[in-house]
């Protein structure tokens, strides 16, 4: 099955996600307490040349006020909003020339766009107040080198296949508070 950006993806709540992966996901997050959530976190980030974004996480734990992104796929590492901008402009001349095929450019995006970066979740667990805690929850389990790139960005991460460290999380961060 060819992917299909304009695809309408629905969810477990009837929410359009941005990918069959994250609707698909919602199933198995939404018994755990897990909604998608429909707005943008109440802050702006600033990435490490001091560029400012706004960002819109996919879920939030309503009993715990947590939030969650999902990814399907590694993480590309563009360090800055800006320099993922650079790329996915070259990635749209290209497809102008004809030297790429429009198909590629969802998989170009993962490669090179800044909601793709693992920098822009650092930014984003940095910045944000540390009661309001952001978790990376992948599709699939990643290799220890993930893992590590994750932990040295300051990000705690986890798979759909091991939701219970989520438990864990929780407990952990719930006893820290007080």
């Amino acid at each position: 099955m060819k992917y299909d950006s304009k695809a309408k993806f629905v969810g477990v709540t009837g929410k359009i996600h941005k990918s069959a992966a994250e609707a698909k996901a919602s199933f198995k997050l939404y018994p755990h307490g897990w909604v998608p959530h429909e707005q943008k976190f109440p802050q702006k980030f600033v990435d490490a040349e001091g560029t400012e974004y706004e960002a819109m996480p996919d879920f939030i734990h309503e009993a715990t006020g947590f939030y969650a992104e999902f990814k399907a796929h590694r993480m590309n590492g563009k360090k800055t909003k800006l320099a993922a901008i650079a790329a996915m402009t070259k990635v749209d001349e290209d497809i102008a020339r004809g030297f790429l095929d429009p198909d590629k450019r969802p998989y170009r995006e993962l490669e090179n766009a800044w909601h793709h970066s693992i920098q822009t979740m650092a930014c984003k667990t940095a910045q944000l107040p540390s009661n309001t805690p952001l978790v990376l929850i992948y599709e699939k389990q990643v290799d220890l080198n993930e893992e590590r790139r994750c932990a040295r960005n300051g990000i705690f991460m986890l798979s759909l296949e091991n939701l219970q460290g989520l438990n864990a999380f929780f407990i952990c961060f719930t006893w820290a508070r007080y």
